[in-house]
């Protein structure tokens, strides 16, 4: 744990971090895409619970979401009373055995069971999801905060390839099987216990030393521009994350795809994801503060192809193009708010940014439904002129109105120019 040499690293505060420290940090990120592992699955969930309405089919995806969203908030507020590490590893445990259990269950037709497996996801991913980025933003700075947020998404959505892929697979056998693709967060979990460091002295120490320098000052406030990165991240990481819900679903409507073939489809946001995030920082540093309008209009111009689609390579296409501009946006968003939080609301800011993810898949089955409501003659396909138009909007903003922040805090000088 201790054996290899600290790494050299851009502030004072990273550089007792060891290489396998980092992967302990980064292990974390291979349990946020939880909310694809069933993605593949949920036409045969419909198929199998035959007298349960689609959209109840859906919130098992997505309730998770919004049961997180309150944890995350929560946990991001006392991680620095708690433990940052402790708080993850109760989260990946918690998350990875209620998300496997139903396997347990392949006669049921209630689909409550289910749903309530979900819930139990929803507690422990709310619980571990603040944790990755909070101690990004607690250890590193600049450059490096850039570098290692980015390293995280593309391990997060490295995990997305492989949890939809054996969960597509899994299916093939049987409906039940999907849920043993939870099984696989034991392996971060352990990489976590090994080698994890704790982020908790060093939120604490800069607690101290603002209450020190502010004895007469009032607590600092979280900047309000936290709010407005947090709701147009949503906006736009909705539009990504409801195109994932609805893929499977969609390829079966049009008869193109099965559920290991729609698995390998939903692959390819992962891709695009993974991409964005190893050129993160160049995309920081070629756009500056447009990257959010510039990621805005690739997200749109992704769900056109999905929108129109025949074949699986133009579906395949559009969410490879979704998941890259999904992702810088959305982590570009997370860096802004690092940027100008004071550092010790930094966890609680987390916790926020992480709850907007979190959100995206629960509000996604709404938004498909209402789609259909509204535009019945479109069927499945009625919610994409809606998503293009939400990230269309995201990117008219981000283009008239330059998000500073990314360009703030220490170490982003050049940025700024």
């Amino acid at each position: 744990m201790g054996q290899d040499k600290p790494i050299s690293v851009g502030s004072e505060r990273s550089k007792q971090l060891t290489k396998l420290n980092i992967v302990g940090i980064l292990a974390l990120f291979c349990c946020m895409s939880e909310f694809a592992i069933l993605t593949p699955s949920i036409a045969s969930f419909s198929h199998h619970f035959a007298n349960t309405d689609v959209t109840t089919i859906m919130l098992a995806n997505s309730i998770t979401g919004i049961v997180s969203v309150p944890v995350s908030i929560l946990v991001g507020s006392v991680l620095d009373k708690i433990g940052f590490r402790r708080a993850a590893l109760i989260g990946i445990f918690v998350m990875s055995v209620g998300g496997a259990f139903p396997f347990l269950m392949p006669n049921i037709t209630n689909y409550a069971y289910i749903i309530f497996s979900r819930v139990i996801v929803g507690v422990g991913l709310g619980i571990m999801f603040p944790v990755g980025n909070a101690t990004i933003i607690a250890f590193f700075e600049g450059r490096e905060r850039s570098k290692y947020l980015g390293w995280g998404i593309t391990i997060q959505f490295v995990f997305n390839l492989i949890y939809t892929t054996v969960a597509g697979y899994l299916t093939e056998i049987d409906w039940n099987y999907s849920f043993l693709a939870y099984l696989i967060g034991f392996i971060p979990f352990f990489l976590a216990l090994a080698w994890m460091p704790e982020a908790k002295p060093l939120v604490q120490e800069a607690r101290e030393r603002e209450r020190a320098a502010k004895k007469d000052a009032p607590k600092e406030k979280i900047p309000r521009a936290i709010w407005g990165y947090a709701l147009f991240a949503l906006a736009c990481w909705t539009s990504v994350v409801t195109v994932q819900v609805v893929t499977s679903t969609v390829l079966d409507a049009r008869q193109l795809a099965g559920p290991s073939q729609a698995a390998l489809v939903i692959n390819c946001c992962g891709i695009g994801t993974i991409l964005c995030g190893l050129v993160f920082p160049r995309l920081v540093k070629a756009f500056k503060m447009r990257l959010f309008g510039v990621s805005a209009a690739i997200t749109a111009i992704g769900i056109v192809p999905c929108m129109f689609a025949t074949s699986l390579p133009v579906y395949a296409l559009g969410v490879f193009l979704l998941g890259f501009g999904g992702s810088a946006f959305f982590t570009a968003a997370q860096n802004a708010t690092g940027n100008i939080s004071p550092a010790s609301r930094v966890p609680f800011v987390s916790g926020v940014m992480t709850s907007m993810m979190n959100l995206g898949p629960f509000i996604g089955p709404y938004v498909f439904s209402a789609s259909m409501l509204a535009m019945p003659s479109m069927g499945v396909d009625a919610v994409f002129p809606v998503l293009i138009a939400m990230a269309a909007v995201c990117a008219v903003v981000g283009l008239l109105h330059p998000m500073r922040a990314i360009a703030e805090g220490r170490g982003n000088e050049a940025l700024k120019k």
